[in-house]
């Protein structure tokens, strides 16, 4: 194992520059979507490795091993990737906003870890990259089952994706293909219609107060 510190933050830099790299290469040929669940599965078994080396069951080699394939499957997805997706999954009046919600989220997340993790550490010991890998399933699967691929394709494109996708599904009686009545619009229409009614019924009779007949 090494032991020097500065050797193994330069390990770990050098992988994160090369990987940055063929990110940059696989990114356009490869699709979002398929990048992001390269990283995520890579991820997830090198939390796996993590563990079980922590364990005693593989060598101090293959951990450090594996944690320098985590950095490298995070830096060629999930690393970049959702900066970009973002802004590919909304129309333009929406990124700004989109951006500044998601950039929050991930800082938070950010702060929420370098906060826990000293005592993850400390009551989980070899556990410790399980939680990680728990969440990297789930964003496997998620991405797998649910994310669309946004390389080369515009919001409305995608919108139209997932209404033919969900096209058979119906949520309490309304089909997500027919158009969306909002439900104060109708409030509002019924309302209006009884307000000229009752005007009408008042000018009725008004009239037939002054001997008039209104018909």
């Amino acid at each position: 194992m090494i032991n020097n510190p500065l050797v193994g933050t330069t390990i770990v830099g050098a992988v994160n520059v090369v990987a940055t790299y063929i990110a940059l290469l696989l990114m356009d040929s490869c699709g979002r979507r398929t990048l992001i669940l390269w990283s995520s599965g890579g991820m997830l078994l090198s939390c796996v490795a993590i563990t079980l080396s922590l364990m005693g069951y593989f060598s101090n080699i293959v951990s450090l091993l594996a944690v320098n394939v985590y950095v490298f499957f995070f830096e060629i997805g999930l690393g970049p990737i959702p900066w970009l997706i973002v802004a590919e999954m909304f129309d333009a009046r929406y990124v700004s906003t989109a951006m500044s919600a998601a950039s929050q989220l991930n800082w938070a997340c950010n702060f929420f870890i370098g906060l826990m993790f000293p005592f993850i550490n400390e009551y989980l010991h070899n556990y410790s990259f399980v939680p990680f890998a728990v969440v990297l399933l789930a964003t496997f699967v998620f991405a797998f089952f649910l994310l669309p691929e946004t390389q080369g394709s515009t919001p409305d494109e995608l919108l139209q994706g997932l209404i033919r996708k969900h096209s058979a599904t119906v949520y309490h009686d309304f089909n997500i293909e027919e158009q969306y009545v909002n439900p104060l619009d109708v409030e509002w229409k019924v309302a209006m219609e009884q307000l000229k009614k009752d005007e009408e019924n008042d000018m009725a009779k008004g009239a037939y107060d002054y001997g008039f007949d209104p018909i």
